[in-house]
């Protein structure tokens, strides 16, 4: 694989007036305007899919018990290095994790070093303005520095940060490797949204070659790998809606991978895997027997081991089943035993093929009974 960047020269990032990306064709054009302050009256949140706004906004305003983001990673080949940018419109009251404050509108970066080590970054927006032209989407955080340009035909994305007060520089770009789709199949007007109970998701680039290019208080980061965005929204806490929730995606030879898999606080299972190869869709299921997931640990059980990894089945129908291994590499987000989120390796094989190995992924876990 070529590697962009090699010197790692990073220049002031100049941030001027915001362009989305468009393919050149007449699309559907919208803006919407997001205050960080918080609406006080009822919210709306969009449930079944049309034809174009897949990465836009999805919610009518944003109240202290909703929330939306913008997600965004990067990781690299040797899974040493990685990169997380997310783009919030809530509150600690409609997403748990985020800090307290009275904006809504919060960039969130976490950085996984080669040497291990690793760093977060806060910025607050005094606004985001969102562009959606067709099915992709740009926006920009007012007064942090912080945006992202997407295409129309969600081809490619660009995410820039030129942010000297906190020390964080650079830009991470995708192009898109395999098609965007909602929790149970197609990017396509119809479908439905919700992926759980009053969870909104929509993945706009389910694999991308990803380029990074940074500068974190001095110190270079700088890799192309395995890249990734989706859009996650809700009307109701998002801490309200699921006890435990698993989710990843990777990249194993010509397939790409995502699942999901939320457990609600009623006991409900809610599924959604995906996987493509040479920019088609192969398998995409909302069904509940689409794949199953389970945890998997070395020196013993769960009571008595360190969890390793996640092992994954998936159904492809006619007896056809792919066999996953996620093993942990390194820990890029550790907010246990509530969240964590790993970089890890992928090995897997079709039934009856041989092993694939040399797979790259990003995996995470919720676990509100903690």
């Amino acid at each position: 694989m070529r590697v962009l960047f090699a010197q790692c020269l990073l220049i002031t990032l100049v941030v001027a007036g915001l362009h989305p990306i468009t393919s050149g064709r007449k699309t559907p054009l919208s803006r919407k305007v997001i205050p960080s302050t918080v609406f006080t009256g009822n919210v709306v949140a969009n449930t079944i899919s049309t034809d174009s706004n897949l990465d836009g906004p999805q919610l009518s305003a944003v109240n202290s018990s909703s929330y939306e983001w913008w997600y965004f990673d990067v990781v690299s080949q040797d899974l040493k290095s990685e990169i997380t940018i997310v783009f919030y419109t809530a509150l600690a009251s409609g997403f748990g994790l985020l800090p307290p404050s009275a904006d809504v509108t919060i960039v969130g970066i976490d950085f996984l070093f080669p040497n291990g080590s690793t760093s977060s970054v806060e910025l607050t927006a005094t606004e985001a303005v969102i562009t959606t032209v067709g099915q992709g989407s740009s926006g920009i955080y007012k007064d942090t520095g912080a945006q992202w340009q997407g295409a129309s035909d969600l081809s490619s994305y660009i995410v820039s940060i030129n942010s000297p007060r906190t020390g964080v520089v650079g830009t991470l770009k995708l192009k898109s490797v395999a098609p965007a789709h909602y929790g149970c199949g197609k990017a396509v007007a119809g479908q439905p949204m919700m992926v759980a109970p009053n969870i909104g998701w929509s993945n706009a680039i389910p694999d991308a070659v990803g380029d990074v290019e940074f500068q974190v208080n001095g110190e270079k980061l700088c890799f192309q790998g395995v890249g990734y965005h989706d859009h996650n929204w809700g009307s109701q806490p998002f801490q309200n809606n699921l006890v435990i929730e698993h989710w990843g995606h990777g990249r194993l030879g010509e397939y790409s991978i995502v699942w999901s898999n939320v457990i609600a606080p009623d006991g409900t299972d809610h599924r959604t895997v995906y996987v493509a190869a040479k920019n088609e869709i192969i398998f995409a299921s909302c069904a509940p027997g689409s794949f199953d997931i389970q945890p998997t640990y070395t020196g013993g059980t769960a009571t008595t081991g360190t969890q390793s990894g996640f092992a994954l089945q998936v159904y492809l129908g006619e007896g056809k089943v792919l066999s996953l291994q996620a093993t942990i590499a390194a820990v890029v987000s550790n907010a246990a035993p509530v969240y964590m989120r790993w970089t890890g390796s992928l090995v897997g094989h079709f039934t009856g093929g041989e092993v694939i190995h040399g797979g790259v992924s990003t995996f995470e876990q919720f676990n509100l009974t903690a």
